[in-house]
């Protein structure tokens, strides 16, 4: 049992908040309902949720409402057909990530210091591991600081925030936008972006084309992924109306084999473009729309020091970076 106003982190994997007035009325959390209310935050869908949790949508149910109870609030608004945060809950989300994020990260330093093991940076990389800056990065920081650990992890177009929604990664390499509430970014490079067609495609040999040379084409549908991160692939801001959907899929190989194939176009940045030859492929400059900015990003609330470190270096070697 803990002495009042500790914080447990272990054990019942409860927090204690306080016991001042203001917050008698949720004097503990459970990380766990912490955990079940961030993961319906993310997904507002009480079915996905259980099924990302690994937990019956009942017990979820539940869970929620017994924590909704307890902070005096109602944190999501429920219809048959949708589920929605309210103003209450979009408000406690961050801090209810940042608690989940310190909780992890206590536990991650009693295990390094009860095995001995080396401090830990997990760095996620969301479709970016073909841009210049990052090898570069992630050399410099290996000789800069040879006693930590770098762990990295590719995450596909199903994640763009690269593993810092589901606090899997102490920083990300990623391609805003996308939705990201509590996370926070610096931009360290900018790319354009290039239509992927056919090698036979009449566009093909060309070396620019306007948005409005492709917008009429038959585009892949990305399935799965962020909603804004998608729209600024199709370049939603520029249409009058929803693409035509020639194929659909959820990684790059989905989106380069429905190019080659003729049945539907998709935009990659130049660093994919460039990466290697793609046999029966072109990759064609969109000249006229917004570049796709490389950003290092991260969960508000807090950074462990080997994190703050590598913010510190992204932006040292992105000031040194060659221009264009």
């Amino acid at each position: 049992m803990s002495a009042e106003g500790e914080t447990e982190v272990f054990g019942g994997a409860t927090a204690a908040v306080g016991r001042s007035p203001a917050s008698s009325a949720a004097s503990r959390i459970d990380l766990r309902q912490l955990d079940y209310f961030v993961a319906l935050a993310e997904e507002l869908n009480f079915t996905r949720a259980a099924r990302r949790l690994n937990v019956a949508q009942q017990s979820l149910s539940s869970a929620i409402a017994r924590l909704e109870a307890q902070v005096g609030f109602t944190l999501f608004e429920r219809s048959s057909r949708a589920v929605g945060l309210t103003e209450h809950g979009s408000r406690w989300l961050p801090h209810a990530r940042e608690l989940l994020a310190v909780a992890e990260r206590c536990a991650r330093a009693a295990h390094d210091i009860a095995t001995g093991g080396a401090t830990t940076l997990r760095i996620g990389l969301a479709a970016t591991a073909a841009v210049e800056i990052t090898p570069r990065l992630l050399r410099a920081y290996a000789r800069r600081y040879p006693d930590v650990r770098v762990v990295t992890k590719h995450h596909g177009l199903e994640d763009p925030t690269g593993g810092l929604g589901g606090h899997t990664s102490d920083v990300a390499i990623v391609r805003p936008p996308f939705t990201g509430a509590g996370l926070e970014q610096i931009v360290v490079a900018t790319e354009p972006r290039f239509v992927a067609v056919g090698a036979d495609h009449p566009l093909a040999d060309r070396p620019s084309v306007t948005f409005e040379e492709i917008a009429e084409l038959p585009w892949i549908d990305i399935t799965g992924s962020d909603p804004v991160w998608c729209a600024f692939w199709r370049v939603s801001e520029r249409r009058t109306r929803p693409p035509r959907i020639g194929a659909r899929g959820d990684t790059l190989d989905d989106l380069l084999d429905a190019a080659r194939s003729g049945r539907a176009v998709g935009l990659v940045p130049a660093s994919i473009a460039h990466a290697q030859r793609w046999p029966g492929l072109a990759f064609v400059e969109v000249a006229d729309i917004a570049g796709s900015d490389v950003a290092i990003a991260w969960n508000a609330g807090g950074l462990p020091a080997p994190a703050r470190d590598f913010l510190t270096l992204a932006a040292a070697v992105a000031a040194d970076q060659p221009s264009g």
